[in-house]
């Protein structure tokens, strides 16, 4: 037993300092970007982009049984891996794993076979079976390898310095995994794991899950510790990992049931003891607050914590982050990274995105876990205020639904992806309501369908429709596919005619096509203020009413819930309507009849005709000179020959001078 590393046990407090938490103007939301530049390279491409084989669609890992030594001096690695896998095909007679050719593949068992044939292309590992298996079948693969994953083009392991020694740490994220162990390495594939990992006894190595015990060993020649894990939750390649350094253990209680409790577990450098005894005191408050807004910390039966490494951010390794030794600081200035590692273990390990162009689904979700975390502290003006630390559109490269064939792997962490993948989650919280917004999510996150498993964009929106009572196409398609930004000019005028007040409100979009978006507009009525939601889905939008007196003032999305730019232009009282305007009819859709308000700025000749879907003439409500002010017409649904049209969508169009405005009603019969 290796005493000295838990020489120091200290229980955390559990009130939280994030008042000492700096201003959110000054986050550095490039911490996020975990990915880490090679510092070494063998003189080979880095691995781009790779698909699974068909093979690999064919098989699902179910169980993976490791076993590693590590030098911390060389970076070299000795280990084996058993992998249990399952055809999902009739007559699978391949089985195609990954591995970085870094790795030397000494040998390879497959279960109750003497004879077979294997071969290695680039980093997909191919073994022939002699035996086809049938659906639901499995069998056992054993690889063992060597070789020294430090110096991959792409690596997936790490050696630094820190001010009292050394630590060793994986960071496999997108697809590195395949540079330091043989698996099939894709976030879809899901599995358990056995995990032994042997260092030095100066080293103490953490890993996911539950930990079994410790023994030594004689691994490379030399005495060794081997540590061993259980990780009884599926989980997929990337989040395996490996923390390995001269740690003190510091524990906390977490009581989430009467009676019920679970550790959280944090491994720190002995120099670090008294910063993270600050820092790491949101833990028990922040699993407590977001269990109970999306249902229990997903992985309860085993731990959470942190693992101190040399990483520039956090990587969310499944029950254990690792997280960078910098961001303990003893004033929570990075309470923000340490949530958003937390939020991934409910999405991201709990449910992972699919395949990485829809890593939005991980990041964007983790990021508003930030934004959460500090509506709760601070009210709706913190939820307010921090969003608009995401509002980052200098740095975001492509849409938030990431192009598959884009070669370069930081393409796919892209800042867009947290930052305006936050935002999507947020204009959709504010679309849908609180109370569906959230019931959505936490049945989402049970869902057996994607609970412990994997969605994707389509998954995702299907399943929040069922909660939203409509399609949400018109929001997601252009949220995560275009990259233009969205802007709006906007106008009000409020006046007097004929002992009326009236109130009317302009909307142009600057970006075409435009986006279809609920907007928010606060009205002012001297001390009173009024909120009211305007569907604006056209270039040009005109909207007016009567009001029981004369608005004051008016506010366009006053809380700030939609990722845009917008400016007011030539606002404020007058005698008329600023301009001329046609409104959207009401009620639309209608049966029998719809009211259609229109408005001059000046007397002039009007022209209001409704036309068919095919652009022929069905009647002609006004043709005629009118003067300034608010005008309304009753269309019953006939043409001009008095007989009733039938269903469909129809098309009104108002003629003032050069100006024609046309908008759309639909008749229900």
């Amino acid at each position: 037993m290796r005493q000295a590393v838990f020489s120091l046990l200290i229980i955390l407090l559990t009130v939280s300092g994030a008042g000492a938490q700096d201003r959110f103007g000054t986050i550095d939301r490039d911490l996020l970007v975990k990915l880490e530049r090679p510092q070494k390279t063998s003189g080979r491409s880095l691995l781009f982009a790779p698909q699974p084989t068909p093979e690999q669609m064919m098989s699902d890992v179910i169980h993976y049984d490791i076993d590693i030594a590590f030098d911390e001096v060389t970076g070299f690695v000795e280990g084996r891996v058993t992998a249990i896998v399952e055809s999902t095909v009739d007559s699978l007679f391949q089985i195609d794993f990954n591995a970085d050719p870094i790795l030397v593949i000494l040998s390879i068992k497959l279960e109750g076979q003497e004879h077979f044939v294997y071969s290695q292309n680039g980093d997909v590992l191919t073994v022939n079976l002699p035996t086809g298996l049938a659906t639901g079948e499995s069998t056992t693969l054993t690889i063992f390898f060597e070789g020294t994953p430090t110096l991959a083009s792409q690596p997936g392991l790490f050696i630094r310095t820190h001010d009292t020694g050394s630590v060793l740490y994986s960071l496999s994220e997108p697809w590195s995994a395949r540079t330091w162990w043989p698996c099939k390495d894709y976030p879809d594939d899901k599995a358990t794991f056995d995990i032994a990992l042997s260092v030095r006894p100066a080293l103490f190595a953490a890993s996911n899950g539950d930990f079994i015990g410790q023994a030594d060993t004689i691994r490379l020649g030399e005495p060794f510790v081997r540590y061993t894990w259980k990780e009884n939750y599926p989980m997929p390649p990337y989040l395996f990992s490996i923390t390995a350094s001269e740690y003190i253990l510091m524990t906390d209680q977490w009581i989430y049931a009467p009676g019920e409790t679970m550790q959280v577990t944090n491994y720190v450098y002995p120099y670090l003891v008294a910063e993270a005894a600050i820092d790491l005191d949101i833990s028990v408050p922040a699993l407590d607050y977001f269990s109970s807004l999306f249902g229990m910390y997903p992985f309860v039966d085993e731990k959470y914590g942190v693992a101190i490494c040399e990483m520039g951010g956090g990587m969310e390794h499944q029950t254990l982050t690792s997280y960078g030794s910098m961001l303990l600081t003893g004033d929570h200035r990075y309470d923000w990274i340490w949530i958003h590692e937390l939020g991934h273990q409910w999405f991201g390990d709990l449910v992972t995105c699919a395949d990485w162009t829809h890593i939005w689904l991980n990041e964007g979700w983790a990021s508003y876990f930030e934004a959460l975390w500090f509506e709760h502290l601070g009210g709706p003006g913190d939820l307010k205020d921090y969003m608009q630390t995401m509002d980052t559109p200098i740095y975001w490269t492509g849409p938030v639904l990431r192009d598959p064939d884009v070669v370069d792997p930081w393409y796919y962490f892209n800042r867009v992806v947290y930052d305006k993948g936050a935002w999507i989650v947020h204009m959709l919280r504010h679309v849908m309501g609180d109370p569906a917004f959230f019931d959505a999510t936490r049945a989402y996150l049970a869902d057996p369908q994607f609970s412990y498993g994997n969605a994707d964009s389509e998954q995702f929106e299907a399943f929040y429709e069922g909660f939203y009572g409509d399609q949400l196409d018109w929001f997601f398609d252009p949220w995560l596919t275009r990259t233009d930004r969205l802007a709006y000019e906007w106008q009000w005028n409020s006046w007097e005619q004929e002992g009326r007040s009236y109130l009317s409100i302009f909307v142009r979009q600057l970006t075409n096509p435009p986006y279809t978006m609920p907007v928010d507009f606060r009205i002012s009525y001297g001390a009173v203020d009024s909120d009211t939601t305007l569907w604006i889905d056209e270039l040009e939008e005109s909207f007016v009413f009567e009001t029981t007196e004369l608005a004051t003032g008016v506010l366009f999305d006053p809380d700030d819930w939609i990722l845009c730019d917008h400016s007011n232009v030539t606002s404020g009282l007058g005698t008329t309507p600023s301009m001329p305007f046609l409104s959207q009819n009401w009620p639309n859709p209608f049966n029998p009849s719809t009211t259609v308000r229109f408005g001059l700025d000046s007397p002039g000749f009007v022209q209001l005709r409704i036309y068919d879907a095919r652009g022929a003439l069905v009647g002609t409500l006004v043709d005629e000179r009118l003067g300034e002010g608010a005008h309304e017409i009753v269309w019953n649904g006939n043409d001009s020959e008095g007989r009733p049209v039938s269903s469909g969508v129809y098309f009104y169009r108002m003629t003032n001078g050069e100006q024609t405005f046309t908008r759309k009603m639909i008749l229900l019969r």
